[in-house]
């Protein structure tokens, strides 16, 4: 049995459709999900304090921001984060509603980027891969 190449280029196509499209519905659950459960997130301004040398000799910063409530939290910032920030003398910081002493620097949360990621690649092939199965189609008419 021989399989003509433009079918099986056809059937690759297609079952990369379907996954692509299939596994991008089921990350799209999944980053609602984590979205809904990482709550909501309110922007205030923040300041940088250096902290005095500890008994180790080391030098580190916390990074304080008041609520609506008029309640003054703060929290250690590491030097990785400090490197990040874009403007490191009055940062905006993020706290959530529900815990106004956590706190972060970007509106959101690492998993909840990576799985906007993966959606955005999977539902790319998907789309991709539906495309070129069209245009499959019309070369496979147009060469018989």
């Amino acid at each position: 049995m021989i399989v003509d190449p433009h079918d099986l280029l056809g059937l690759v196509f297609e079952v990369f459709t379907w996954i692509g499209f299939g596994s991008a519905v089921v990350v799209l659950l999944v980053m609602l999900i984590a979205r809904a459960a990482d709550g909501s997130w309110v922007e205030t301004h923040g300041v940088i304090v250096d902290l005095p040398d500890d008994a180790d000799g080391g030098q580190g910063r916390e990074v304080r921001w008041m609520t609506e409530a008029a309640e003054l939290y703060s929290r250690p910032v590491t030097d990785a984060e400090f490197d990040a920030l874009r403007d490191p003398e009055e940062p905006n910081v993020f706290y959530a509603r529900r815990e106004p002493s956590r706190a972060r620097f970007r509106r959101t949360a690492d998993h909840t980027r990576a799985l906007r990621l993966l959606f955005g690649v999977t539902f790319g092939i998907g789309v991709v891969c539906s495309i070129a199965s069209i245009v499959l189609l019309f070369v496979a008419d147009t060469g018989a």
